[in-house]
C-alpha cells in the first residue's frame, strides 16, 4: 500500500514561521504558532537553537537522552520540501518556502549547471562568482531586529561560505571554534541583543556516518549537554526555543534501482537520494513516468507539473521552476535514488530528503 505523502504545513506548523514568531509576534490569535508565541510571551530574550538532524520521531524514541528538550517539547512542526538542510535553513531564515526563495534542494539545476547549494560549488569548484549567492536566493532574511543584524553563533568554517552569503545576509555572524564555545558565545550576545540564534550541526553528520545507533544517541546526549549549558549561562527570563531542519531515516546501502530503460533517457539527475529529480528529454518524459510505474511500490513518482501543483514548495514561478527537474522519485521506503555522479553519497548511513513522518517532523522545544 502506498502511503500519503506528508507536505508541509506553511501556513502554521511549520519552520518557515518560527523566526516570525520569535522576533515579531502579533497579538491576534490566528497567527501561526500560537502555542510557541504564548510560550515565549514572558521572555525579555529569546534564543533559538537549530539542532541539525534532529528529527521529533527521533526526539520522543530517545527522550532518556534530552530531558531538557523531550520537557519543553510543544506540538512538533513541519520541516519543508524537500526535508534537506539547504533548503530548510533558507526557508527558516527567510520565513519563505523554497519555491519562493530559489534554494530548492541539495542540488539543484541553474541552466547547464548543477548546483550543490551547502558548498556552493559545481563540479567541486566553488561557484560564487558565476553563481552569486545574493541572486540564486532571492528572498530577504528576516535577520534584523530592533535596526541590526541579530548575531548568529556557529562555527567558524562556514562564516564566508556561498551558502551562509545566501541564507544569512544581515545577520551578524559570530564564529566559533567548536561546540564547547558555543555556549559562552551565545551568552556574550545576549548581552547585547534581545535575540540570538544558534546552529549546531553535529547530530547530522554522526547520523549520515554512522547512522542512527550508538553515535547518533551520543551526539543528541552532548546537544542535550549544550541546551544544559546554555540554559545555566542565560537569564532566567530568556527562553531558549529548539528545533531542527529535518529528521532522518537509517537506510545504509538500500537502494532504489531505476529500470534501464529509464536511466538511459536520463540526460543527468539533481536533488539528494530520497527526493531524486530526473532530468529528461522533453520527447521521452511521458515514457519516462510509464516506466517508472514498477518503482511506484517503494516511491511516489511525480511529474515537475505534479509537484508544482501540490504546494509542497509553495507558490514556484517560472525562473525557479527551471531549477528542477522533470520527473521526481520520491522514496517512502528505507532506501535511496543513487546519482551515478555523486559516487561518494553511497558512504551515507542515514538519509533524508522525502516526505514522510520521520523526516518531516520536526521537534519545537521551548525552555
Amino acid at each position: 500500500m502506498v502511503p500519503a505523502s506528508l507536505l508541509p504545513d506553511y501556513q502554521d506548523r511549520c519552520l518557515t514561521n518560527v523566526l516570525g514568531a520569535i522576533v515579531a509576534p502579533p497579538r491576534h490569535l490566528d497567527a501561526p504558532l500560537a502555542d510557541l508565541r504564548s510560550a515565549i510571551a514572558g521572555a525579555a530574550k529569546v534564543v533559538m537553537v537549530v539542532l541539525d538532524g534532529l528529527g521529533d520521531l527521533q526526539l520522543v524514541d530517545r527522550a532518556s537522552l534530552a530531558p531538557t528538550i523531550h520537557a519543553g517539547r510543544l506540538e512538533p512542526i513541519t520541516s519543508v520540501a524537500p526535508t534537506t538542510t539547504a533548503a530548510a535553513l533558507t526557508s527558516m531564515t527567510t520565513g519563505m518556502a523554497p519555491g519562493q526563495h530559489g534554494i530548492v534542494g541539495y542540488r539543484f539545476a541553474m541552466g547547464p549547471s548543477i548546483l550543490q547549494a551547502l558548498r556552493w560549488s559545481v563540479e567541486d569548484r566553488d561557484a560564487q562568482r558565476a553563481l552569486p549567492p545574493e541572486r540564486v536566493q532571492r528572498s530577504t532574511p528576516q535577520l534584523r531586529h530592533r535596526g541590526r543584524g541579530i548575531p548568529y553563533v556557529a562555527k567558524k568554517q562556514f562564516a564566508t561560505s556561498g551558502f551562509t552569503k545566501a541564507h544569512l545576509r544581515g545577520a551578524e555572524y559570530v564564529g566559533v571554534d567548536d561546540v564547547n564555545a558555543m555556549s559562552a558565545a551565545v551568552a556574550a550576545a545576549l548581552d547585547e541583543a534581545p535575540v540570538v540564534l544558534c546552529y549546531h550541526d553535529a547530530i547530522d553528520k554522526v547520523a549520515h556516518a554512522e547512522g542512527l545507533g550508538d553515535a547518533y544517541e551520543a551526539a543528541i546526549a552532548r546537544a542535550e549537554q549544550l541546551i544544559v549549558d546554555l540554559r545555566r549561562q542565560v537569564s532566567d527570563d530568556t527562553a531558549i526555543v529548539i528545533t531542527s531542519d529535518h529528521g532522518q531515516v537509517d537506510v545504509g546501502a538500500t537502494t532504489v534501482e531505476l529500470p534501464r530503460r529509464v536511466t538511459s533517457m536520463v540526460d543527468r539527475m539533481s536533488g539528494e537520494g530520497r527526493f531524486r529529480w530526473l532530468h529528461v528529454p522533453v520527447g521521452d518524459r511521458a515514457d519516462v513516468i510509464e516506466l517508472l510505474d514498477e518503482v511506484r511500490v517503494t516511491c511516489w513518482v511525480m511529474s515537475r507539473r505534479e509537484v508544482i501543483a501540490s504546494g509542497m514548495l509553495g507558490e514556484v514561478d517560472d525562473e525557479v521552476a527551471e531549477r528542477l527537474g522533470d520527473v521526481a522519485v520520491i522514496p517512502f521506503v528505507d532506501a535511496f535514488v543513487p546519482d551515478p555522479a555523486e559516487p561518494n553519497e553511497v558512504r551515507m548511513k542515514s538519509r533524508h530528503g522525502s516526505l514522510t513522518p520521520a523526516e518531516m517532523y520536526v521537534p519545537l522545544s521551548v525552555c
